[in-house]
């Protein structure tokens, strides 16, 4: 709490630009989830670019290390990392981990197979006859987890591209995810033929917030959600997350052998 008080304090007082050199060092586990998240594009990501650039702005540097979703909770909660980048907003997860102020927002879809999935839906219950995809170690919204949970029409899958490929096989019939990713792995990752075989569907699922997880009972914890808070308070002042979003767009953070057409979409 005295460290806490102290940052805060130093914080209200001196300019961002003049910390000229950086007083922390973090180390962040973050996973594979492009086009936010990946070693492989520029600043590991769009979301770790604002995520460095926030820390950046209250002098802390960050390391950023790749894992696994399941291993990057675990190894975070046993105190290996300082936080996660990056997560939706769940409420199950608050009794483990401080959510900080919203980074972005991101719409979760339903993608399916498009000779046996539905064209709409309205209620979770008119899935039920299909089958249903799911990443490990995904924790999806109150609503959807529920049905996951209920349902015995669910198969489990190590990553977002194994889903799609069994949409595309039709070994699923239905697969939630973000609408971009779906989109960009899609692009980046199948031919124009397998494109063709799935497509999303309307409504979304839902839209939610994306955060920086620090977890509880550490002692940083609270002071390292705050200088988070305060460095993205800056960018936005600034600009720069509207600078970071174009920078998306434009297909700046991938990697340099794996381009996808954003102007496409």
């Amino acid at each position: 709490m005295r460290l806490l008080l102290i940052a805060t304090f130093i914080l209200a007082l001196v300019p961002m630009q003049s910390f000229a050199h950086a007083w922390m060092k973090l180390r962040i586990a973050t996973t594979e989830y492009a086009p936010y998240t990946s070693t492989d594009m520029q600043h590991d990501g769009y979301i770790n670019h604002i995520i460095a650039d926030a820390f950046l702005e209250t002098g802390v540097v960050v390391e950023f290390v790749s894992l696994p979703w399941e291993e990057a909770l675990e190894a975070t909660l046993k105190g290996e990392y300082d936080a996660i980048s990056y997560g939706n907003f769940v409420r199950a997860r608050e009794s483990e981990f401080f959510h900080s102020n919203p980074i972005s927002a991101e719409s979760l879809v339903f993608y399916v197979n498009a000779e046996k999935g539905p064209d709409t839906w309205a209620e979770l219950s008119d899935l039920k006859d299909l089958k249903m995809g799911i990443t490990e170690g995904y924790l999806y919204n109150d609503e959807l987890a529920a049905y996951i949970k209920s349902s015995s029409n669910v198969v489990e899958s190590a990553t977002d591209k194994d889903n799609l490929q069994a949409l595309i096989d039709g070994k699923i019939d239905v697969f939630p995810i973000d609408e971009l990713t779906g989109w960009y792995l899609l692009q980046r990752d199948f031919t124009r033929g397998e494109r063709r075989d799935v497509m999303p569907i309307k409504p979304f699922i839902s839209t939610v917030t994306t955060h920086l997880l620090v977890p509880k009972g550490q002692g940083d914890s609270q002071l390292i959600l705050s200088l988070f808070n305060k460095g993205l308070e800056e960018l936005t002042l600034d600009g720069k997350l509207t600078r970071f979003k174009r920078l998306l767009k434009e297909g700046y953070y991938q990697h340099p052998k794996k381009k996808v057409n954003f102007d496409r979409r």
